[in-house]
């Protein structure tokens, strides 16, 4: 049987019927959480099962920030893992509510501070040791406070941005899935604001090939920089 080819307009057809019953509630990896309306949902798709799973695996450190929080999941995750310090921004209103609410349905992982912010404009500056940027790499119809830019614009403006809030010892992870198209692509986007980047997962379904990068300011050891 040949794999029906994903598209972006069947991913947001699949994605309806969590928008159709939101709010909801749901528990992942322990995190208790109540999916807003207009809040992208973070049992949908591999947001859990793959890159959420990796994230649990990973190394703490004293600074995480968890850019485009949505429902605040992967900010809960990264305090989970042991950072000291976390943060969460999201552009959209509906999200910083959401994210705010459910922080306190998991007292254990308090305190998070969640930011109301366009990327870093309203970020105290510091520096981040881990960024976890679960974005939404195509353009949207308007939901999730995104709109017809879509991931390009978004991912140019954070590499734009993040280089001040990072440095040679800083892992900023994204996730991305080949459907999406090449456009949108940040190991494509990255180099060309001077960073490196390494495949640090892989994972594929019905929907095809997914990857998340792990990506840095300096050269990394056997980096996979290659098209």
């Amino acid at each position: 049987m040949t794999a029906q080819v994903m598209s972006i307009a069947k991913r947001e057809q699949e994605l309806s019927y969590y928008l159709d019953k939101q709010p909801y509630p749901t528990e992942l990896d322990g995190i208790h959480l109540i999916i807003a309306k207009n809040v992208f949902p973070s049992d949908f798709g591999i947001t859990r099962s793959f890159f959420g799973h990796f994230m649990l695996q990973q190394a703490p450190a004293a600074m995480g920030l968890d850019m485009g929080c949505g429902s605040g999941y992967f900010a809960c995750l990264l305090k989970k893992i042991g950072c000291q310090t976390v943060i969460g921004v999201d552009f959209n209103k509906d999200a910083v509510a959401c994210a705010t609410k459910n922080i306190t349905l998991n007292p254990s992982l308090v305190p998070i501070n969640i930011l109301h912010s366009d990327l870093f404009n309203a970020v105290p500056q510091t520096i981040f040791d881990i960024i976890v940027f679960n974005f939404n790499y195509y353009p949207s119809n308007g939901d999730f406070g995104l709109n017809a830019d879509g991931g390009r614009e978004i991912l140019e403006r954070f590499f734009t941005q993040v280089g001040a809030y990072s440095n040679a010892e800083t892992r900023i992870y994204i996730p991305f899935s080949e459907f999406v198209g090449i456009e949108h692509d940040p190991k494509i986007i990255c180099q060309q604001f001077g960073f490196t980047y390494e495949v640090a997962a892989t994972a594929s379904n019905e929907t095809g090939n997914h990857c998340i990068y792990k990506i840095m300011k300096r050269p990394l050891v056997n980096a996979k920089n290659s098209e």
